[in-house]
């Protein structure tokens, strides 16, 4: 059965909407982590596996609600989508924390997650559950690393920033084929996002593709001074 047409819902910057949703991301990020910050270890462990069972059930139930709706697709609902990707890695990444997956979330999950806040565009269209979880999963692939780093002291180690980059033109890599194969537009490799973003001042292909990696490899720069990396990582 082929999926039902949708058309992708835009949130338009400094709207009530928009305030509401940028604004509740943040508050809830600083208060969990000021939360946990101080609580003993084992604490801070178990609520990384309630969070990381609770992301897996809103995964689920968002993929069997896209296929109950009709509106699953190759075409937007795989996940080659940066911050889908990504949000999968952190659920793993919050049960069983490894060194890459926590240098994936901090160095491409955050810039990927603040741009998806900063211009929110739901992909599957306007609904209740879809703007939810439109926030929830985004929201959660900036919180990750800042709580694996701020509350669980993890810290990257050495070159991770060059490392996460070089995942990024990889993951490119195998998103560019598979976007002509699927008639997809994954990682924004064959048209520029329709949501004005600050960032994007050009919008011809390919150049604009070559913005989006500045801009990105910008935010990593920032990220890695912000989170210096240390000799030792436990």
């Amino acid at each position: 059965m082929e999926p039902n047409e949708i058309d992708p819902y835009e949130i338009e910057i400094l709207t009530n909407e928009w305030w509401w949703g940028i604004g509740s991301s943040i508050v809830l990020i600083i208060f969990i982590i000021l939360f946990f910050k101080n609580k003993k270890k084992q604490t801070q462990i178990s609520f990384m596996k309630v969070m990381s069972v609770t992301f897996m059930i809103s995964w689920v139930y968002a993929l069997s609600y896209e296929l109950h709706e009709g509106i699953w697709s190759v075409k937007e609902s795989l996940p080659l989508h940066l911050c889908r990707i990504s949000f999968i890695i952190c659920i793993f990444n919050l049960w069983n924390p490894k060194q890459w997956m926590f240098e994936w979330c901090l160095f491409l999950s955050i810039p990927a997650g603040f741009q998806a806040i900063l211009t929110p565009e739901v992909p599957m269209g306007e609904g209740d559950w879809l703007l939810f979880y439109y926030y929830l999963s985004h929201s959660s692939i900036i919180f990750v690393p800042l709580y694996l780093s701020i509350v669980m002291k993890m810290n990257p180690r050495k070159n991770a920033w060059i490392k996460s980059f070089l995942y990024l033109q990889v993951f490119a890599l195998i998103c560019f084929p598979l976007n002509y194969i699927f008639d997809s537009n994954y990682l924004l490799l064959r048209s520029p996002p329709s949501i004005d973003n600050p960032f994007l001042f050009i919008d011809k292909w390919p150049w604009y593709i070559f913005v989006l990696e500045l801009a990105f490899l910008l935010h990593i720069l920032i990220l890695k001074f912000i989170f210096p990396s240390k000799r030792r990582v436990c």
